[in-house]
């Protein structure tokens, strides 16, 4: 099956995917650094194709010894230059 726009994952594809623990990216949508969409009454957690980018862009960020504070302001920074 192709992959679309709107194509979701849940928090374990995406951890799959990214080759990440789920414990990270609770952390990071905590964090705030992730503004994810939430489906159901569990509020279960749905990642979009532009949220595994941006989980890719963190990833780079951090593995380069930023903050998780910085990495936020790096990305904001970047939306508001596009």
């Amino acid at each position: 099956m192709p992959m679309g726009r709107d194509t979701f994952f849940t928090i374990k594809e995406a951890a799959r995917k990214l080759n990440l623990h789920e414990q990270t990216l609770r952390n990071w949508d905590r964090a705030g650094i992730l503004k994810l969409q939430r489906l159901g009454k569990n509020r279960s957690r749905l990642f979009r194709l532009e949220d595994l980018k941006r989980c890719r862009r963190i990833l780079k960020y951090s593995g380069r010894g930023v903050s998780l504070k910085g990495v936020k302001v790096i990305l904001s920074l970047n939306r508001s230059g596009n």
